[in-house]
């Protein structure tokens, strides 16, 4: 059994943290000088640094996706908040202020409301109960908490990866150098 004060490097691949969206993993190379048998470090380079490209590119991709899903989940939760406002106000009548277009807004004069109308999306937009539309809310914040997590999960996947890429392209670039230091210093 090899601990972790045996091999330092153990650590990076033993991690028990998955992808949610099946992005693959690499491989750690663990014996750079096997590795390295019958192939061109010029091609290993290039295969290395492309893989980490692919993954600062999916970094940058799964971290706009975190802002948007959390900006998407505090919305879930404002509109939650006033509808049950709302609710709560549906024997009276009161005025409210409404975002009529981004940065534009309006009031208006409620007189017992008894229902509420949400947008869907593609200028959709339909009539709900209170409790139907809580329950509408309720489940699409479910699901963007779950694709939220998802991300987060996705976005520490990567970080290991981008890691793991550099540490491999760290070692074998220090091959090479211990490889061209020992050409050098043999007899021709």
């Amino acid at each position: 059994t090899t601990t972790t004060t045996d091999n330092p490097y153990k650590v990076l691949f033993q991690r028990e943290v998955k992808s949610a969206s099946n992005i693959p993993a690499v491989s750690f190379i663990d014996n750079v000088e096997e590795y390295m048998k019958g192939k061109e470090m010029e091609d290993v380079f290039k295969i290395l640094q492309e893989g980490h490209n692919k993954y600062k590119y999916f970094e940058s991709k799964l971290t706009n996706n975190v802002s948007i899903l959390t900006n998407r989940a505090k919305q879930l939760d404002e509109t939650i908040d006033i509808v049950n406002k709302l609710e709560s106000k549906q024997d009276d009548t009161f005025s409210m202020n409404y975002e009529l277009s981004e940065g534009v807004y309006s009031s208006a004069e409620v007189s017992k409301p008894k229902s509420v109308y949400l947008w869907l999306g593609a200028n959709v937009m339909l009539e709900y109960s209170f409790d139907e539309a809580k329950q509408v809310l309720s489940n699409n914040k479910k699901s963007v908490d779950k694709q939220l997590r998802d991300t987060v999960q996705d976005l520490g996947f990567i970080k290991d990866q981008i890691t793991t890429t550099d540490v491999n392209i760290s070692r074998v670039y220090n091959y090479d150098v211990l490889q061209r230091r020992k050409a050098k210093q043999q007899p021709q």
